[in-house]
């Protein structure tokens, strides 16, 4: 991986923070145990209000720190995402950290409330909460600042259950040259299988209405409309061409943990029932779909396919068999040619960073091949920042051939024409 990375914005900054010396994490040092920690990682200001919080005070994540954790060696990092009505804390209650106690990786729990990992549309606000910029510019940046980071990609997974398995493979592909490895466990991968009642439901699901919010598409907007497109990630499957894919779902037919529990009976079977209903009615369908689409854009995916339903027995059993798979193994680290498909306002692909002046009004694809950087359509200008430090402004959509050694003045200032 290249160090000498372009600096836009927060994202940008996960990619330099890792080339540079870590400060002392503040954490105990050394101990022959795992700890897990509670860090305050705020928002910006107006990103995310109080009301998504249970508790007082700015967004917390849960950190675990492996055994014999020594603040001056670099560790593999782990980004674990929580699913809907869970917080931070949920993995930790729901006995999914002890599976990770001898991991020797940090893994970072961070909030992420009901907010489905995007920054919402509110009626073409893009924002209010804006949960996709916090968890890439304000969590990344923390975790990497604080904490002794390996800065290779193969050492960079993010995962996560149900939405947060919909959060790992969207946010992974926007930030691909980071995250090496994705993993979805019984992922709502597919928002479009319910299209057009998918968003307005994630919406009510995340108590939107009862914030004064008047838009009935208030997550990704319409259905047909760009923004959905942008964030669903059965739709950006090319932007994982390059990532190991870890993908796994249950049927809903109970496994033989699901039968144990319904024999005992009680809330903990009723809570077997409807997560079974849920697997087989949404999440298996929407999963076949989703690897469909992933196997069509020739990703390097793994899929599992299981007895189980939407329940805490089948996360517990489908953590044991992503552990087996392996997180960190070898991965591309510098490819010849790559896709990426974003309705972001500015971001980092690669050794490549841009911000558009505007937020984009259409999905735009960025598409390099060796040292052309093609560009869609945006109805924005654009600028782009190379690993090799030039600045290139351009209206879109454009065909930018990037310099490969330093940047002269006047590469510094070219402005490219549209493309024809």
């Amino acid at each position: 991986m290249r160090k000498n990375w372009p600096m836009i914005g927060g994202v940008a900054m996960v990619i330099a923070m890792i080339g540079t010396p870590t400060p002392a994490p503040a954490t105990p040092p050394s101990s022959s145990a795992p700890q897990l920690v509670t860090i305050t990682i705020p928002a910006p200001p107006g990103e995310i209000g109080p009301r998504w919080l249970t508790y007082p005070g700015a967004p917390r994540a849960d950190v675990l720190l492996p055994r014999g954790y020594d603040p001056s060696v670099r560790y593999p990092l782990l980004v674990l995402l929580a699913g809907l009505g869970n917080d931070y804390a949920s993995y930790a209650e729901d006995g999914i950290v002890a599976k990770l106690s001898d991991l020797d990786a940090i893994v970072v729990m961070p909030e992420g409330a009901n907010g489905w990992y995007a920054d919402w549309w509110n009626g073409g606000e893009r924002g209010r909460p804006g949960w996709e910029s916090y968890e890439l510019d304000s969590v990344l940046p923390t975790i990497l600042a604080r904490y002794p980071i390996r800065p290779e990609r193969r050492y960079h997974t993010i995962a996560g259950v149900s939405m947060g398995g919909l959060g790992a493979v969207y946010l992974g592909g926007r930030l691909p040259g980071f995250f090496g490895t994705v993993a979805s466990l019984s992922g709502f991968d597919d928002p479009g299988f319910f299209s057009p009642l998918t968003d307005p439901a994630m919406g009510y699901a995340s108590f939107a209405p009862f914030e004064g919010d008047d838009h009935f598409d208030a997550v990704y907007g319409p259905a047909d409309g760009f923004y959905f497109r942008g964030h669903n990630p059965a739709l950006l499957a090319t932007n994982l061409q390059q990532t190991r894919v870890f993908e796994s779902t249950g049927t809903g037919v109970p496994s033989g943990d699901g039968m144990a529990t319904l024999e005992q009976g009680g809330s903990a079977a009723a809570a077997i029932l409807s997560g079974s209903a849920l697997e087989s009615t949404i999440i298996f369908p929407m999963n076949q779909l989703y690897h469909r689409a992933l196997t069509a854009a020739g990703v390097d995916v793994t899929y599992q396919i299981h007895q189980g339903g939407h329940d805490i027995p089948d996360f517990d059993n489908e953590f044991d068999a992503l552990l087996a798979w392996g997180l960190f193994n070898p991965v591309v680290t510098d490819p010849a040619s790559w896709t990426n498909d974003t309705v972001a306002g500015s971001g980092q692909l690669w050794d490549i960073g841009y911000r558009f002046a505007q937020p984009p009004t259409q999905v735009v694809q960025f598409r390099q091949s060796g040292s052309v950087l093609s560009i869609s359509a945006a109805g924005t200008p654009v600028t782009i920042i190379t690993s090799t430090g030039c600045t290139i402004n351009a209206l879109t959509p454009a065909t930018i051939s990037l310099p490969t050694q330093g940047c002269t003045s006047s590469q510094a200032r070219v402005v490219l024409e549209r493309a024809n």
